[in-house]
């Protein structure tokens, strides 16, 4: 490294030495200085914290082969450190590195702006077409009195679940921290979807717009969870669909109607996938929950109420993570079990050599909204439907036409649902 060392015109001939001596390095290598500030203090009788001072107010090394990439500015130092830490190849002069970091300010904050101003053309487009299908939807609202009496309960039960203080819109699934609307989230998003389908349900495309994406067939593709809705109905008449569904009803029709058994079904299967998978997570199991566990559970809730469900399950997940203590069982394996077992012990209640242990509701399962307007205002119980199955529940609504008896194989072979998810942990094996 070339360097040359200047001095003050004014330096006395004792700093000049203190200056010559602070510099002074070893074949002219970067860190190789002779002598220390301890040593130079010694010898001239000066405090060694004072050395670095004086040599900066004196002196200073002129780097000859250092320019600024930018003006060819010579690089000057005035503490050691700063030859130290030197770069030789990138080094920029204080005046150049201020003006590039304001001309990078300037470049980020046309950036910013081009990027702020493409998002709200995209928004503004977005906005236009999800108003668009707002409009449509505005033009195609069913009346009231066109309103079939299932979609009035699931209106019902959203109302009381999500509806904000004012009635005029719901507060997200996501917000929603009192009633929940029913006992699975998944189950939580297609009712939604269900009144949004039918107009009942109104996007707020303002509160909502980031929750919506337009796809490539344009059709709008809605996070149930958090996006918010307006009900497509007056206060007044909402008032009224929810005082109807908790007032006497025809409940012999609505046992005769299948989408409204359909929505029983869901309803109590919702129940025991949410039991399921809050069960597997305080034992640190994840088992896969698709078409073939929910075809057991279908099955079982075919002789079985949710209370004795609970139990199966309580006992099936128990059953998998002792399963975990024997050698070469990872948890994996352990989770992959509990369907198998939720079918073992469901066997042995139902062939009798078991009896019918029932659960009580846990306080982290409260019985949600649609489950008291579906089960406690149509049929008269308190408990959501919890101590009874469908046909228990159904049975004496029905007509006195002789019913075909379902075996148990044929529910195996129930039809799927939209349900097919997997518990996401961070599971160790072991």
């Amino acid at each position: 490294m070339k360097t040359k060392l200047e001095y003050q015109p004014d330096i006395t001939e004792t700093n000049k030495l203190i200056c010559e001596r602070y510099w002074l390095r070893e074949g002219d290598k970067r860190s190789g200085f002779i002598y220390t500030c301890k040593e130079i203090g010694q010898e001239f009788d000066v405090k060694h914290q004072d050395i670095p001072s004086i040599v900066k107010i004196n002196a200073h090394l002129v780097v000859l082969d250092c320019q600024c990439i930018d003006c060819g500015t010579t690089k000057i130092c005035y503490t050691r450190s700063q030859l130290t830490r030197l770069d030789l190849i990138r080094w920029r002069c204080d005046d150049c590195r201020a003006a590039l970091e304001k001309r990078m300010d300037q470049e980020y904050l046309e950036y910013r702006l081009k990027q702020d101003r493409l998002a709200e053309e995209k928004r503004q487009t977005a906005l236009e077409y999800i108003n668009q299908c707002r409009s449509i939807q505005l033009s195609s609202i069913p009346s009231v009195t066109e309103l079939n009496d299932v979609d009035k309960l699931l209106l019902a039960a959203t109302v009381e679940s999500l509806g904000a203080d004012n009635i005029r819109n719901t507060v997200s699934l996501r917000d929603n921290l009192s009633l929940p609307l029913s006992p699975f989230s998944k189950l939580d998003e297609e009712i939604l979807q269900h009144l949004f389908n039918r107009n009942l349900l109104i996007l707020a495309s303002e509160n909502s717009y980031e929750y919506v994406t337009i796809n490539e067939e344009k059709e709008l593709e809605i996070d149930f969870y958090q996006a918010i809705f307006e009900f497509a109905y007056s206060i007044e008449n909402l008032t009224k669909i929810l005082i109807n569904a908790k007032s006497q009803k025809n409940t012999s029709a609505l046992v005769a109607n299948d989408q409204f058994k359909n929505w029983c079904e869901k309803l109590q299967l919702g129940e025991c996938l949410s039991y399921l998978i809050t069960r597997s997570r305080l034992n640190y199991l994840a088992p896969p929950i698709g078409d073939k566990l929910i075809s057991i559970l279908r099955a079982c809730l075919a002789e079985c109420s949710v209370s004795t469900m609970h139990y199966v399950i309580w006992k099936s997940v128990e059953n998998a993570a002792a399963y975990v203590q024997k050698t070469g069982i990872t948890r994996r394996h352990a989770s992959n079990s509990v369907s198998g077992n939720i079918e073992r012990v469901f066997s042995k209640i139902y062939s009798g050599s078991w009896s019918h242990n029932k659960s009580f509701r846990d306080a982290s399962h409260p019985q949600s909204a649609m489950a008291k307007i579906f089960f406690d205002y149509v049929f008269g119980v308190d408990d959501g439907g919890f101590h009874y199955t469908i046909d228990k529940l159904f049975s004496p609504y029905r007509s006195q036409k002789a019913l075909e008896p379902i075996s148990y194989a044929a529910l195996g072979n129930a039809r799927s649902t939209n349900y097919s998810v997997t518990i996401a942990l961070d599971i160790k094996q072991s």
